[in-house]
């Protein structure tokens, strides 16, 4: 790397204040930082190693020049940090993966990648969110990591799709985001003040339905997806009326209609079951809400736990080489039970 060569062609500058402030570092083009003050030392080195690796940067203090590695500056002058095609970066960043994204979509680019339509990916992202939301359940960082690159991926994907339909394109996505972001936040952006959490999410659905011009409470309900998973759909309906004061006093009334759907339900014809089962799922999403407990997540934990004890009957009842249909119930409750303080010891 000459620095000669470099400072007479394209190149981002920066005095140390900027670089720190900068959100998007291009590695297509040198990048070269001043460093004035030798306080802003330590965070340029932290920030460049998390943006771009500890990588040979070339250092130029006064009349001197030498190579040195990111995490070896020690001195201030100016750092002249080299262009990187892609396949030799160490560190990525949103640019990055934006311009990997329309590589893959270029005329040139993925055969699969570019015969994606907005229908062939849908799925996609509903799998991706939950298998983010399996990461989150289970506390695990690196998988949270790869997880919501996976989700970031699908909303990408979708907004290249749309730019090169005509229908949109990656800067409209990100402006009506921030725009909503801005709109919605009037604590923040605007006049309002709040103390709390609940203030705040005051202040958001107030901006909302005035941004969405909901005419009713009904009409707000009509726009909640309808391909939501259907216990959470049920929860958002009920909390929206919750909003225009149609809900029970206290858990205990929401109890009680449980308590009624059951018995309707024992009662019910073959005509009217599936309606009857429907409803005592519904009031059951509402005494959950009022513990607040969410019960997509909670049957989703009550299936997993399920799952694993079940695949320790299986083992305990196979351990001398039987199936579990050679036994009777009652035998397969007591492996059951076993597996059940196992797992609780």
């Amino acid at each position: 790397m000459k620095s000669d060569e470099i400072l007479r062609g394209s190149y981002h500058r920066y005095i140390a204040a900027d670089f720190l402030s900068a959100t998007v570092l291009d590695r297509s083009i040198p990048i070269i930082i001043e460093i004035d003050e030798q306080n802003a030392l330590v965070p340029i080195k932290r920030k460049l190693l998390d943006a771009v690796g500890d990588v040979d940067v070339l250092l130029k203090s006064g009349s001197t020049q030498y190579m040195t590695k990111v995490s070896e500056i020690n001195m201030t002058g100016t750092i002249v940090i080299d262009a990187a095609p892609l396949t030799q970066r160490k560190r990525f960043g949103y640019a990055d993966f934006e311009e990997i994204m329309r590589r893959l979509r270029a005329d040139d680019g993925c055969e699969w990648d570019r015969a994606q339509t907005h229908e062939s990916i849908r799925i996609n992202l509903i799998e991706e969110a939950y298998e983010l939301l399996e990461a989150i359940d289970a506390k695990d960082a690196d998988m949270m990591r790869e997880e919501s690159g996976d989700v970031l991926m699908q909303a990408v994907f979708h907004a290249l799709i749309a730019e090169k339909e005509g229908e949109f394109t990656s800067n409209d996505m990100y402006t009506e985001l921030c725009r909503k972001l801005i709109d919605r936040h009037t604590h923040i952006f605007g006049s309002n003040h709040a103390n709390t959490p609940e203030e705040a999410l005051k202040f958001w659905t107030e901006a909302k339905k005035k941004e969405k011009k909901y005419k009713s409470m009904g009409d707000a309900m009509q726009r909640v997806p309808k391909n939501l998973p259907s216990l959470l759909y049920a929860e958002k309906l009920q909390k929206l009326a919750k909003k225009c004061g149609f809900d029970w006093d206290s858990v205990d009334g929401a109890i009680e209609k449980l308590e009624e759907e059951l018995c309707e339900l024992r009662a019910a014809d073959e005509s009217h079951r599936t309606e009857e089962a429907g409803d005592l799922l519904f009031a059951a999403v509402n005494v959950l809400r009022f513990y607040n407990v969410e019960s997509e997540m909670a049957l989703r934990g009550a299936s997993d736990k399920f799952l694993r004890r079940f695949e320790r009957v299986e083992a305990l009842a196979g351990a001398d080489g039987k199936q579990m249909s050679d036994y009777t119930l009652d035998q397969l409750d007591k492996f059951w039970d076993m597996a059940k303080k196992e797992e609780n010891a």
